[in-house]
């Protein structure tokens, strides 16, 4: 999953317009670091097809390239990501045998589009049965929404539970609903 190599990276960012907003997404050539979603403030009824790529430079890097249209794929039909292989992803601000990074590799490997899980279950699916705060605080600080998918964690009861510190709850009901989740 992700590459914690701690060399210096020159970094490059691309914006993406998408149907929930603007997802920055800033990275090196080894892979992604980081995601940023911006929340529209009115989200489509339904799905729809058009992704824009604002200043497609020719300078990105082969990692934010794929991971571009790996995004793009997922909105236009969230399905055809089942299958495909994630986008590199290089978080360097985390170790690579933390809870939080194996939090991560766990939900993206093994939590598909379509799928939800409870904090408990996640927890439970890295032999932590007792750990579902600490799944709560890697989604928190998770740096790669969407590529590692937190909206697809829910509370206790599959409530929805938090999502961009709360106040992106009706985007993770408009992400589940894309992905054609039941909760």
């Amino acid at each position: 999953m992700p590459s914690l190599k701690k060399a210096a990276c020159d970094l490059a960012t691309v914006v993406l317009a998408t149907p929930i907003g603007h997802v920055t997404i800033t990275g090196c050539e080894v892979g992604v670091h980081k995601i940023c979603l911006t929340a529209a403030k009115t989200l489509p009824q339904q799905s729809t097809k058009i992704v824009e790529v604002h200043e497609e430079p020719s300078h990105w890097s082969a990692s934010l390239k794929e991971c571009s249209d790996w995004l793009k794929k997922y909105f236009e039909n969230a399905n055809t990501i089942k299958g495909l292989p994630l986008p590199p992803l290089h978080i360097t601000e985390f170790k690579s045998d933390s809870f939080s990074s194996q939090v991560w590799t766990k939900l993206a490997s093994d939590v598909p589009a379509g799928q939800t899980v409870t904090y408990g279950e996640l927890a439970a699916m890295l032999d932590n049965p007792k750990g579902a705060r600490a799944v709560g605080g890697a989604m928190r600080n998770n740096p790669t929404p969407l590529v590692v998918p937190c909206h697809r964690v829910l509370g206790s009861g599959g409530k929805l539970g938090g999502f961009m510190s709360d106040k992106g709850i009706v985007l993770k009901e408009w992400l589940l609903k894309h992905e054609g989740a039941s909760y």
